[in-house]
């Protein structure tokens, strides 16, 4: 399942820039990725350790197999509904920003609605999937859901801006650099004030300014 969940989200990502031309765009996109994948399954396998039967739990425990029974016991949350959602919610947020859904209007609007919809509706697909076979019932899905989007929406905020307000949503947010240690100073033979300048521009408006993408028209 994650070739399909990560690659899919990633390659898009990465169909974006062959316009754009920004691989820091799809760095921050990537990062983005695995921070929300670190955030939801925290509190996916948290919530595991409480345990709660599948739907198929009796099946199981006819088997008499105690890692088949031990898997039946982590049903609440869905780690599909999670996962699915989390990379294809994250999706969802990118294409609303490089097309600008929530901060400029233009012809072909509702289209644009429907393209960044068609992610979110393909992992509703993938979690109903999971009733139909029996292996969670509604409540599963419904926290796994939870759980991927605040994780995707939390993840895209720490490496861009907020794509329901801000019209420079699709650009990556800049990141300082940190001090140079002593030890480096001394390895490479500068001293303290010329590295300092050098960390201390990173974080210079010029910087946020300098990174220009043509789907912003900046």
């Amino acid at each position: 399942k994650f070739p399909v969940e990560f690659g899919i989200p990633l390659l898009m990502a990465a169909l974006v820039q062959v316009h754009s031309g920004s691989f820091v765009d799809w760095h921050h996109f990537a990062l983005a990725l695995i921070e929300a994948f670190a955030i939801e399954s925290s509190f996916k396998k948290w919530m595991n350790l409480v345990g709660k039967p599948r739907p198929d739990w009796h099946a199981r425990v006819a088997t008499g197999d105690p890692a088949v029974m031990r898997e039946g016991r982590t049903s609440y949350p869905s780690g599909h509904a999670a996962e699915t959602f989390m990379t294809f919610g994250l999706l969802s947020l990118y294409l609303m920003a490089k097309l600008k859904l929530f901060t400029r209007q233009s012809q072909g609007h509702f289209a644009k609605v429907v393209l960044c919809l068609v992610p979110l509706g393909f992992a509703a697909f993938i979690t109903m999937s999971r009733v139909a076979a029996y292996k969670h019932d509604f409540a599963d899905v419904n926290a796994g859901m939870l759980i991927g989007l605040c994780s995707a929406f939390l993840a895209y905020l720490i490496n861009y801006q907020n794509p329901l307000c801000h019209e420079t949503a699709a650009r990556p947010r800049t990141r300082p650099l940190p001090p140079a240690p002593t030890w480096l100073k001394q390895l490479l033979g500068a001293d303290a004030e010329t590295l300092s300048n050098a960390s201390l521009a990173q974080d210079a408006p010029q910087v946020e300014q300098g990174i220009q993408d043509p789907l912003l028209g900046g």
